[in-house]
């Protein structure tokens, strides 16, 4: 016979193994009728606790990764956000910058729970599945149908509305510029920003990438190549606001003007945004409110709360806003080309 778990209970019960875990560890949170049956039905399935009685839990453990995706500016937003929610809630929160797995069960003693924000390998996932304590991810993606609460943003339903704004200011030549390659959250936006332009008739749409998202060169080289086959944008959807930062830096470097000749949307709303000129239009992502939203599903969970009682892990993506500042405007109804800084040189090096 397989050995009896907290989640054997829970399925038995058709309760959460949290509700499970605080009825058998004494833990407020569940009502006396639900840890009498827990304690109950743990007798009849002849459960075995081979851990000691844990003292309740004052510390959130927020787990990165490692310190370098711990140092990007939107997953800080989202530990302010999980900090002040914790405090705010009598809890203190601990940051661990980790990848071994084995650190979960000794850290539980004094745990209320876990939120892991960024990615993290599946080992890490494997551990908090098996954890008595609930857990929540931060991340634009999770492993296919993984059995912990997921706080992301909308990010394609963030392009959709970019494209949509674009065609209506009259943009109908747009480029998507990535930056660097391989970020989950900027795929996502170029989904849904792709399946908009395809679904608008004439609105035409090309992508580019960077070998950094500071790489200044890889757009100048792209730009002219598009001027090169008469592909004259009139727009760019960023990757980032650093990315919508160099855009508008070396467009207007090349001649151009921002957003006379060529609007530029950025994506996050960071400091940074407003501290160039012209201040970038941007989707405003609720990065600090993910965190914030992690905290209270946690506690949800941990407290055996009634909304949450009995329903299985959530996806939960909260909605991001446009902010319109100088960078973006109606579209040109006049060519560029001629004022292009460097179009001249390579036409003359092709006629050679």
């Amino acid at each position: 016979m397989s050995r009896v778990t907290i989640q054997s209970i829970a399925d038995h019960l058709g309760i959460s193994k949290f509700a499970v875990s605080r009825a058998l560890t004494g833990k407020p949170g569940v009502s006396d009728a639900t840890r009498l049956q827990v304690h109950n039905a743990a007798a009849e399935l002849g459960y075995q606790n081979r851990r000691r009685t844990p003292v309740t839990g004052t510390t959130i453990e927020v787990i990165f990764r490692d310190r370098t995706v711990a140092s990007r500016e939107l997953w800080i937003d989202v530990q302010n956000g999980v900090d002040s929610e914790a405090v705010l809630n009598g809890y203190n929160m601990a940051v661990r910058w980790t990848d071994d797995a084995s650190i979960l069960k000794r850290l539980e003693t004094n745990t209320a729970g876990f939120v892991l924000i960024g990615p993290q390998g599946q080992t890490m996932f494997d551990a908090i599945c098996k954890s008595p304590l609930p857990a929540v991810v931060v991340n634009h993606v999770v492993p296919p149908l993984l059995d912990i609460d997921q706080i992301s943003a909308t990010d394609i339903e963030a392009g959709v509305y970019v494209a949509r704004y674009l065609a209506n200011l009259g943009h109908r030549r747009v480029v998507y510029a990535h930056g660097r390659m391989g970020y989950p959250g900027r795929y996502a936006r170029l989904r849904g920003f792709a399946e908009a332009i395809n679904a608008i008739e004439g609105m035409e749409l090309r992508e580019i990438a960077f070998a950094d998202d500071q790489a200044a060169s890889d757009l100048r080289d792209a730009l002219l190549a598009m001027v090169n086959t008469d592909f004259e944008p009139t727009a760019f959807f960023c990757g980032s606001d650093g990315v919508a930062v160099t855009v508008v830096s070396e467009l207007m470097r090349l001649g151009l003007r921002v957003p006379e000749d060529v609007s530029v949307i950025g994506h996050a709303d960071y400091g940074i945004a407003t501290q160039i000129s012209p201040q970038l239009t941007t989707v405003k992502m609720p990065h600090r409110q993910m965190g914030v939203a992690a905290v209270r599903i946690l506690l949800g969970r941990a407290g055996g709360s009634s909304e949450l009682e009995g329903l299985p892990a959530q996806r939960v993506s909260l909605v991001p806003q446009l902010v319109e500042r100088q960078s973006s405007g109606p579209a040109s109804t006049r060519s560029w080309r001629s004022r292009l800084r460097g179009a001249a040189e390579m036409s003359a090096v092709e006629d050679q």
